[in-house]
């Protein structure tokens, strides 16, 4: 397999086998295991040393998966994420949720937060229904303009509307690390980090096309070529693109997306490898509708009746959304020796966003007869672009009875972010819910009110050992971070410039111990921290926001099975928060505090190999122990449920040969959205159903080998709830997403 490299040593050793071996018997054992395969048993070895014949033990050497996939199945034994190293996920000291692309594709998820609902301690859903963005909480904190892919961190930016989007189709896998990532990726989202894995070429060639449509409508086309260019060759290819003009849940609305994800790597041999790539999404809604409805008639009853949720609230005639990613970047690693790796990721992305749009008046909604809604217009022109490279040494050596797996690292970034922001009333005309009339007015665009240039560069320098003593595992990692940004207020000319300089220390620590049956506790603590953007009414620049987590849990990996299971208590604690000014609503202090205590259990497991089962199970008790708002302090965190638990079962059946069967359950607790946490608004709990079925046409007629048909069906019984609603006055609220029917048809060869 392409990538795949065959390391012996006793973290790639049949748990079976305990013993120590000296580093000669190592270079023996490498060498035979060379020799007669990396999956096998390679017998009894005589090694000659110190001039007499050693008779060596029985070595079973495993295969190892490749941390960044493919992985066949829903379960994934290894991750790159979690600690830039190809680490077991059992050995990993901390909760790591890893999404397969024989998962996506058996859910029918077409979006990165589709693929991660049945993922313990995620909110995929936090802003309801959206085709624009991935709109991701983890364990309480927000991940928009903050999410990695590959290693590198995406564009992006909290506050521009051209923050891009990754199509799934382009994945081979989404990696979650549950908690503070700084230590080895820097700037980072206390609640965890996503890191999205492309797919790569492989040697193996493999080719695919799809067919998608569904019930509401419009065609999806995908394909996807891999293999070497030539045989013999050097080089492997993929090249994976997608094309969808598809219907959405609200009338009129399409959504319209162009993707295009070419690479090549050149392997001229085991020791060295380069991988060239490119991406392209160009993202052109149709009648893009604005998702803003009021609390009342949503939310709340309303007497003269609810509000459609497939009502377009838009307008023709001011509805313009459109954005273009691409990203360019190299992918390097060479082992110098047994030893001695080095490894380079580089990117540059860009995004540009150009939007004008109508939307119900996100403050007053209601005329006073309370069906006719208010309506405001709103005009952007933003773009967001990233350049950065991460560089790394990785070393792996013995220091007597310690084996040793050290990192030493250093990242660069450098982040623009352009924004233009305007809104406004005038010229936009209301629209009745109970009768609806669209277009025949010219509305005018409204100036702009918000312009800012952002400028970040941040060089982070970092260090880790795996540390590995007979069955005891220790990683242990420390980071320095220089971040500056600067940022200007276009709107003043003149204006001062404001820099934020942050110079931070992170790190982190764990402990793991593997037992013989594949049980594995560990212990853990890491730190993170967030760059905390502006300054105070006296103009003095925030400091970065910091956060810790300790966490201790379990994992299991059964011997001879295939199968992952977590659970996890952690105590997260994030300080030095923004919380408004009292003295005046325009401004921010430094005085919040937030701590999340919870729990969390996750399943994996192919029980038989008829039956795979998903399980997830998440608690979460959150509390704002500092702000200067009173109404908050001491209550929970916003889109943070207390309870989140969901199943999911994939069934073989051996009586029809080809025949998947899937059922799924995802229930959430209520939680709150709004500041002012009025209990009106507070969003109730929810229970959807997924179903689907797959069929391989090769079981019935060999002639249509590698042609199966997949029907997914999610929130079955079509639910209509909101997701999230942040005032009781205006269009603030949002549904999520109603019953939805995919079918798509698939060919491999």
């Amino acid at each position: 397999m392409s990538g795949q490299k065959t390391v012996l040593g006793e973290n790639d050793e049949a748990r079976s086998v305990k013993r120590t071996i000296s580093p000669k018997q190592k270079k023996i054992l490498l060498a035979w295991t060379m020799i007669c395969g990396p999956i096998s048993l390679c017998g009894p070895v005589l090694a000659q040393e110190a001039g007499s014949a050693t008779s060596l033990e029985k070595i079973t050497v495993e295969a190892r998966n490749n941390p960044k996939g493919p992985d066949k199945g829903i379960v994934a034994n290894r991750s790159l994420s979690s600690s830039k190293t190809d680490t077991s996920l059992l050995e990993t000291p901390q909760a790591v949720s890893v999404v397969t692309r024989d998962q996506m594709d058996a859910q029918g998820a077409n979006t990165v937060p589709e693929a991660l609902r049945y993922t313990p301690g995620i909110l995929s859903d936090p802003n309801g229904y959206d085709i624009r963005y991935d709109w991701l909480y983890i364990r309480g904190f927000n991940t928009y303009g903050t999410v990695w892919l590959d290693g590198l961190v995406l564009p992006g930016d909290p506050t521009n509307y051209a923050t891009p989007n990754i199509n799934p189709f382009a994945l081979e896998r989404i990696d979650v690390i549950k908690g503070p990532a700084s230590v080895l990726y820097g700037r980072s989202i206390p609640g965890g980090l996503v890191n999205e894995v492309s797919k790569r070429p492989q040697a193996e060639s493999r080719n695919e096309l799809g067919i998608e449509t569904s019930s509401h409508g419009g065609i999806q086309g995908t394909f996807d070529f891999t293999g070497t260019v030539s045989e013999g060759s050097d080089w492997s290819y993929r090249l994976t693109g997608l094309g969808k003009n598809m219907g959405t849940q609200i009338d009129r609305e399409r959504e319209r997306q162009l993707m295009l994800a070419p690479s090549l790597t050149w392997a001229p041999t085991d020791q060295t490898e380069l991988t060239l790539y490119g991406y392209y999404q160009k993202d052109r809604p149709q009648d893009f509708n604005p998702r803003f409805y009021p609390a009342l008639g949503t939310l709340i009853k309303n007497p003269l009746g609810q509000i459609p949720r497939e009502l377009f609230l838009g307008d023709p005639d001011a509805s313009v959304f459109e954005r273009d990613f691409y990203a360019l970047g190299y992918e390097f690693s060479h082992e110098f020796n047994e030893t001695w790796t080095v490894r380079q990721n580089l990117r540059y992305g860009r995004s540009d966003q150009n939007m004008f749009l109508v939307l119900v008046n996100p403050a007053f909604a209601y005329q006073p007869d309370g069906h006719t809604l208010n309506r405001a217009s709103a005009v952007s022109d933003d773009w967001v672009s990233s350049f950065n490279v991460d560089t790394r040494l990785e070393a792996r050596f013995d220091t007597g009875a310690f084996d040793h797996t050290a990192l030493f690292g250093i990242d660069y970034l450098r982040a623009n972010s352009s924004t233009n922001f305007g809104n406004g009333i005038s010229g936009v005309p209301p629209l009745d819910y109970l009768n609806p009339v669209y277009g025949g007015t010219s509305i005018p665009v409204p100036a702009i009110q918000r312009s800012g240039l952002q400028e970040q560069r941040q060089i982070g320098l970092y260090v880790q050992d795996q540390i590995r003593y007979d069955n005891w595992i220790g990683t242990f990692g420390l980071r320095y971070d220089l971040s500056d940004i600067d940022t200007q207020n276009r709107m003043l000319p003149g204006s001062p410039t404001v820099s934020n300089h942050d110079r931070e220390l992170t790190w982190r620590t764990g402990l793991t111990y593997l037992f013989d049956n594949g049980i594995a506790p560990y212990v853990s603590y890491s730190t993170t921290f967030l760059p905390a953007l502006g300054s105070n009414q006296a103009g003095t620049p925030f400091e970065a926001q910091k956060a810790g987590q300790y966490e201790i849990g379990v994992k299991y990996e059964p011997p001879g099975g295939n199968g992952m299971i977590t659970a996890s208590l952690f105590e997260l604690t994030l300080e030095n928060g923004l919380t408004p000014d009292p003295t005046s609503a325009l401004y921010n202090i430094h005085t919040g505090k937030q701590r999340v205590r919870g729990l969390e259990l996750e399943a994996k497991y192919e029980v038989t190999p008829e039956l795979d089962l998903l399980a997830a199970y998440a608690y979460s008790h959150s509390e704002v122990l500092e702000s200067t708002s009173a109404i908050a302090k001491g209550r929970e965190m916003l889109r943070l449920p207390e309870h989140q638990a969901s199943a999911w079962l994939n069934y073989h059946p051996d009586a029809i040969e080809g025949l998947s069967l899937s059922a799924g359950l995802r229930m959430t607790s209520s939680y709150q959205t709004d500041a002012g946490y009025l209990d009106a608004l507070r969003i109730p709990g929810r229970a959807l159903v997924d179903i689907g079925a797959q069929y391989d046409f090769g079981a019935m007629d060999k002639s249509f080998a590698g042609t199966t048909l997949r029907v997914n069906v999610t929130n079955l019984f079509d639910k209509e709830y909101v997701s999230h609603c942040l005032n009781i006055t205006g269009g603030s609220c949002n549904y999520g997403a109603g019953r939805a029917i995919t079918a798509s048809l698939k060919y491999v060869w």
